[in-house]
């Protein structure tokens, strides 16, 4: 992927991953070499005519934040669309998709699909055609902020990460200690602590919740023994305290679902977007539900927060295929919602593979049409909400001076 022709000796099979760069901030096939011993990791470039390359050692990261930032650089080779996948572009996928610079050659960004303009495809010599076209707004890179038009062969679909590269979780291990050991020598003094304190607290869930394979548990064991991730560092930037908790466990309560939703999805659709993999379930119903409820449960306040703060930004809604937004109250309703959430016991994680996340949910952004309607349905969902509880209430009062007046003067 994006380059015309792969260095000499065909290993292409070898670039496995794609690596964000800093020069340019496009996105590159490479192959990670990680030189343990050394304490450095290579990330070699598939580019024409030649190899690029940039080399990181673990002790030339200096904080959390550098660190987090760098894993983050990283992900899954992004897969060339065929045509006869055009469908799968739905208004609000990420693609990674090439883009013209200035001297005329196309690089790799990751942009949004705003719109969409089907035309029937056509079949030259028995091949079949998209003559189909995707308006894209670009989220990062020369063209960041502006729409652009173009057909499907200029776009790849991003892979969902669900687990980090061994090669970098092994780098992110050598690197983070380099880090505490650094720190274990410096004391900083109160103010400098104090303006770092939030941006720690951040880089130390991506950090914690980075998922691991199987191959490193043995650096990982050591890892985990450095400074615990859970402390509470620094300010909260949004409140979780009215979220509900049971235990260890924390609970983001989500209305107005899709009724054949899975918890799979939902566990998917989140960590893609926040690298949390949390627990997911959805609550029974009766059949005159049009919607479903379910919730979202982790065992660590900073993954509530990171899960929370992506569910809560005002600048984007998240809704199902079918265009129902989301709905989250915050806290537990009353009722048989509010009491069931209490007695839910973390099970075995769902592994249904009936559908793709990419079928069922999607980010609308604000300013756009599909984010209009949202909206609107959610206001309208979140007045249903509250006309409920005033009903619930009244019901509760009523049936108390009911039974007050058959009781004996």
């Amino acid at each position: 992927m994006k380059v015309a022709k792969a260095e000499e000796g065909d290993l292409s099979s070898l670039y496995d991953l794609e690596y964000r760069a800093k020069e340019d901030d496009a996105w590159y096939s490479v192959y990670v070499v990680l030189d343990a011993a050394a304490q450095t990791m290579r990330v070699k470039y598939m580019c024409y005519p030649k190899v690029y390359e940039d080399v990181f050692s673990a002790g030339g990261l200096e904080t959390e934040a550098q660190l987090a930032q760098l894993v983050r650089r990283f992900r899954p080779v992004s897969r060339q669309l065929q045509d006869h996948q055009c469908r799968q572009l739905a208004v609000g996928t990420t693609v990674c998709a090439a883009h013209a610079t200035a001297d005329n050659d196309l690089r790799f960004y990751d942009a949004v699909v705003e719109a969409v303009n089907r035309q029937a495809h056509s079949f030259p010599d028995g091949e079949e055609e998209c003559l189909c076209t995707f308006l894209l707004s670009w989220e990062h890179g020369p063209g960041c902020g502006t729409l652009t038009f173009v057909n499907i062969g200029s776009i790849c679909i991003v892979e969902p990460v669900f687990e980090v590269d061994h090669r970098i979780s092994a780098f992110a291990i050598l690197a983070k200690e380099k880090i505490t050991s650094s720190k274990s020598i410096s004391i900083l003094d109160s103010h400098a602590s104090a303006s770092k304190g939030h941006q720690e607290m951040e880089t130390g869930m991506v950090l914690k919740s980075l998922p691991w394979k199987s191959e490193d548990s043995e650096m990982i064991s050591n890892y985990k023994q450095c400074k615990s991730q859970d402390e509470d560092i620094g300010p909260e930037p949004c409140s979780i305290d009215g979220l509900p908790t049971a235990g260890e466990h924390h609970f983001i309560l989500i209305h107005n679902l899709e009724k054949d939703l899975t918890p799979s999805s939902i566990k998917k659709f989140i960590y893609k977007q926040t690298t949390v993999l949390p627990q997911a379930f959805i609550f029974p119903r009766v059949l005159s539900d049009p919607y479903a409820r379910g919730a979202i449960v982790v065992d660590c306040r900073k993954k509530v927060q990171t899960i929370y703060e992506f569910l809560d930004n005002p600048n984007h809604l998240i809704v199902s295929s079918k265009g129902r937004p989301w709905v989250i109250t915050g806290k537990a309703s009353e009722g048989a919602f509010g009491t069931a959430i209490w007695n839910l016991i973390p099970m075995t994680p769902d592994d249904t593979k009936n559908k793709t996340t990419e079928e069922e949910l999607e980010i609308v952004h604000s300013g756009t049409e599909t984010y209009k309607r949202a909206k609107q349905l959610r206001d309208l969902f979140m007045e249903f909400i509250h006309h409920e509880s005033q009903v619930c209430k009244k019901l509760v009062q009523e049936e108390k001076r009911i039974w007050e007046s058959f009781q004996p003067a």
